[in-house]
């Protein structure tokens, strides 16, 4: 069960004060109460130009201050991020609702169909063409997993892997089943997730300028989920090719102390042609981030260490990192990894599918094929 997050609790004591708030000021109205004072009185305020009429509210003023309104606008651009995230649950809670009842009706149209159970149908259309994983994926996956098995030999963990191989696979082909009924039952998808203006500003980029999907990733040199990220953003530009375009901003969290230091570093191998070179070691070597390692680092891919070093001490290289974290916390970013596909939010180290469903969507709004 998803427990409620802060921005909801959040959320939900806002309503209460101001449900108790608005309680408080139905009671106190007088019966019989004088003529509300016009808005234009309370805010030239006249005599009368009171705040407590309620019977002339103007709904778009939360509050006055010797008549003079404040306005909800204000209020909202006050707590304009945490706005967004909340804008963002509830597109994320509706969505997960409903893409579970579209796909539990397509399976029970298509069981009913056929006369089997869902579970039967299941078995036989997803379990039974599944094959069991092979001695060398379960080495690739250990090898690519180590850190994960607690000390545990390939032997030791094998079957283990196993499973989680079987148990992926199983929920990516019923994930591919499922694709194909929505078709055949013509489900199409009207829910409108929230967009935000994620600008790739003149951050390093790869892929086609011209292509139809921009990703606006927001990523942390020392966030081990980030790390994670890196191999499912490989899997989307090799999946799509010149359709994706992934673009790369800094958003150095304050937990991590050495990852500002790393994104100096990637903007600075930028300088001498090396970006990409940098970003893929330093997610490779998240132990390695201190500044003599980031030097050595440099060195190692063949920059020109005395220029990379001036570059690190430069006032202007901290200020493109900041001003990609300040760009971010504008977006209501709060952790890493966070993307934006064509200003559509993803947060965290999401699988696959969640990637490539929201990439068909709007490949299917733009009017362009899978």
């Amino acid at each position: 069960m998803r427990t409620l997050t802060p921005g909801f609790m959040f959320f939900g004591r806002m309503l209460h004060v101001a449900a108790g708030a608005a309680l408080t000021l139905i009671t106190a109205i007088p019966v019989a109460a004088a003529t509300a004072p016009t808005i234009a009185e309370r805010a030239s305020g006249a005599p009368g130009a009171r705040a407590d009429s309620a019977a002339t509210h103007d709904p778009t003023i939360a509050a006055t201050l010797d008549g003079v309104p404040i306005t909800i606008t204000a209020v909202d651009q006050r707590i304009a991020a945490q706005l967004m995230r909340l804008r963002q649950e509830q597109y994320e809670f509706r969505a997960q609702a409903l893409d579970a009842m579209l796909d539990q009706q397509v399976l029970d149209r298509e069981a009913s169909a056929l006369k089997l159970t869902t579970d039967q149908l299941i078995d036989q259309r997803v379990s039974a063409k599944l094959t069991p994983a092979t001695p060398a994926e379960i080495d690739t996956f250990y090898v690519h997993n180590r850190g994960q098995m607690a000390g545990r030999t390939l032997e030791q963990s094998s079957e283990s892997i196993a499973a989680a191989l079987k148990s992926s696979r199983l929920a990516a082909a019923r994930a591919d089943y499922v694709r194909t009924l929505r078709k055949r039952y013509k489900a199409h998808v009207l829910l409108e997730p929230p967009r935000f203006a994620a600008s790739p500003d003149d951050d390093p980029s790869r892929g086609a300028p011209s292509a139809p999907i921009t990703i606006v990733e927001f990523s942390d040199f020392q966030c081990p989920f980030c790390t994670r990220a890196e191999d499912t953003i490989d899997q989307v530009l090799a999946q799509y090719g010149d359709r994706v375009r992934l673009v790369f901003r800094d958003f150095p969290l304050s937990i991590h102390p050495l990852a500002e230091g790393a994104a100096i570093a990637a903007d600075c191998a930028r300088e001498q042609g090396k970006y990409w070179e940098m970003n893929r070691a330093l997610y490779a070597n998240q132990s390695k981030l201190s500044a003599p390692d980031l030097a050595a680092t440099a060195a190692t891919l063949g920059l020109d260490v005395e220029r990379f070093n001036a570059c690190m001490a430069s006032p202007e290289s901290r200020a493109e990192v900041a001003k990609d974290t300040a760009d971010g916390q504008a977006l209501g970013i709060s952790g890493t990894p966070t993307f934006f596909i064509n200003g559509v939010m993803i947060v965290g180290a999401r699988e696959l599918e969640v990637f490539t469903r929201t990439i068909d969507r709007e490949l299917e709004r733009l009017g362009q094929s899978r």
